[in-house]
């Protein structure tokens, strides 16, 4: 009986302990309410059962800098196809893994540690006609496993410093990766630790737990074994798109609130606002970096 109430008690604290770590990230006021992605498409008629094209969707369900461009970028320097296997780490509602899907016709594992981001991208994808193409998974990426083969391609936006220990993310970004396959990460970095900004704050406004500089990031992936074939300083282009990006926010107020509500406005205006300022600070900066693994 003392090892079944021990093996109870112990089962519930990792229980615990995996919810803590998936509801920290809340603390990051984009991420407050994934369903409202459903009130801007029915804002333009569509309702929650009914069909909806990959085109149209992209328009709102692109959480990362400068949206499908990216995506297109990531799909021409990569050269995805058809025979592809992809997985994107910090899949959100799942709209890079859709676009990669429909444009290319590849296989994509999109990971997703939120359950709220992940069971309404699931739910996206089937509307779009892809499940058959993009396996939406809710797990923590440092965990996940992949026993039948490994990706030809992995990609990722604005995701990996959420992710504590870089170490073990580049290990794993390498373990899951083919021999001969590529890896696409944007990302954020610090630009410069000296920055005068609050940086407990900075840490908790972005849910950052492996905020690194860049020649650090660039390190830790060579560590591991990854050949860096490109990598471009993206700050100067995230700092236009971030500062538009929130000017454009503040002028449509009032049909934001009437959509989504007072409180919603509040959060997401307050950390597109922490955004401009980290980046005016100099805090932080953007990468762009392609990497190959050795055949």
């Amino acid at each position: 009986m003392c090892f079944y109430n021990n093996l109870l008690i112990l089962i519930y604290s990792c229980r615990k302990f995996e919810l803590s770590q998936a509801l920290d990230i809340k603390s990051m006021k984009l991420y407050p309410e994934a369903g409202r992605i459903y009130r801007d498409l029915e804002n333009l008629g569509v309702l929650q059962n009914d069909k909806i094209t990959v085109e149209l969707l992209s328009s709102f369900d692109q959480l990362h800098y400068h949206g499908v461009e990216a995506v297109k970028k990531c799909i021409d320097v990569l050269g995805i196809n058809e025979r592809d296997y992809i997985l994107e780490v910090g899949a959100g509602w799942g709209g890079p893994s859709r676009y990669i899907a429909d444009r290319t016709n590849s296989q994509i594992v999109a990971l997703e540690l939120q359950r709220d981001f992940h069971e309404v991208g699931l739910d996206l994808t089937k509307r779009c006609g892809l499940s058959e193409k993009v396996e939406h998974i809710c797990f923590d990426f440092l965990k996940y496993e992949q026993e039948k083969t490994r990706f030809d391609k992995i990609v990722s936006w604005l995701a990996l410093y959420h992710i504590p220990d870089r170490k073990n993310i580049c290990k794993k970004l390498f373990k899951l990766l083919r021999p001969g396959g590529k890896l696409f990460i944007e990302d954020l970095v610090m630009l410069d630790n000296t920055s005068k900004v609050d940086w407990n704050s900075l840490q908790k406004d972005l849910f950052a737990n492996s905020l690194i500089l860049t020649s650090e990031y660039r390190h830790q992936l060579q560590a591991v074994g990854f050949n860096i074939e490109y990598s471009e300083d993206m700050t100067s282009k995230w700092v236009s798109f971030t500062n538009n990006r929130y000017q454009d926010f503040l002028k449509g107020e009032r049909k934001f609130i009437k959509l989504h509500g007072q409180h919603l406005f509040d959060q997401i205006s307050y950390f597109y606002r922490k955004i401009v300022e980290y980046f005016d600070a100099r805090a932080i900066g953007g990468l762009q970096v392609i990497c190959s693994k050795p055949e």
